[in-house]
């Protein structure tokens, strides 16, 4: 057991160091993120089958047509957060395979994040439950309806396209509140937006694609 152990964190490193250079080179400076980055298994995030391309420049498949976002995508999210918003409460829709809420989880003090498939949502909070991860609650239910709570959030995470963004998600924010979510006009692309009264205003952007934001809740 423990040669096989050594012989994949031996074999993880190199590929997630060099993961780690490519996102400085495509403009990742966060020191912080970088770091987690490269210590956070990527491998245990994805289906075994592609646990070999783990740290690759792209998206891959966790199941349920659903997907693990390429590295730059989450870097590029996540070093947003860390450059604009509050590290309170966050709020994530699209709790996926879990590796962006472990990645918020280290960062802000609570994640609530949301899963509309039961079977990545169990799977997901199993994984991090066994990771130590204290600070995440899961939830199964519809993103578009937002938190069942009425809690304000420092900031919303959405990980699925849409072309609208759902009254819920906006009205949770705080004042100051930062809105990070893909949308599909005029192209798909993914967005960083501080709420500021009844106006949003617009810090970055990023060509993107993500799976569509659907409705509902999938059993099976």
């Amino acid at each position: 057991m423990n040669h096989t152990l050594n012989g994949l964190v031996t074999h993880t490193e190199p590929k997630a160091s060099k993961m780690v250079n490519q996102l400085r080179e495509q403009g990742i400076s966060h020191e912080a993120l970088l770091t987690l980055m490269a210590t956070i298994p990527r491998h245990e995030f994805v289906e075994s089958a592609f646990s070999h391309l783990a740290y690759s420049a792209t998206s891959l498949p966790i199941g349920r047509n659903q997907t693990i976002s390429q590295p730059l995508t989450v870097a590029r999210m996540t070093q947003w957060l860390l450059s604009y918003a509050r590290l309170g409460r966050v709020l994530e829709v699209g709790t996926g395979s879990g590796y962006q809420t472990r990645i918020l989880a280290h960062f802000f003090n609570k994640v609530h994040t949301i899963e509309r498939h039961r079977p990545l949502y169990l799977q997901a909070k199993n994984r991090l439950a066994s990771m130590g991860v204290n600070n995440v609650e899961c939830l199964f239910g519809d993103g578009q309806a937002g938190w069942p709570q009425k809690i304000e959030m420092d900031a919303v995470i959405i990980t699925a396209m849409a072309s609208k963004i759902p009254l819920a998600l906006t009205e949770c924010l705080k004042p100051q509140g930062i809105l990070i979510m893909p949308i599909d006009q005029p192209s798909p692309q993914i967005g960083c937006w501080r709420k500021e009264g009844d106006r949003w205003k617009c810090l970055g952007t990023e060509p993107a694609n993500f799976v569509p934001l659907l409705e509902g809740i999938e059993h099976a």
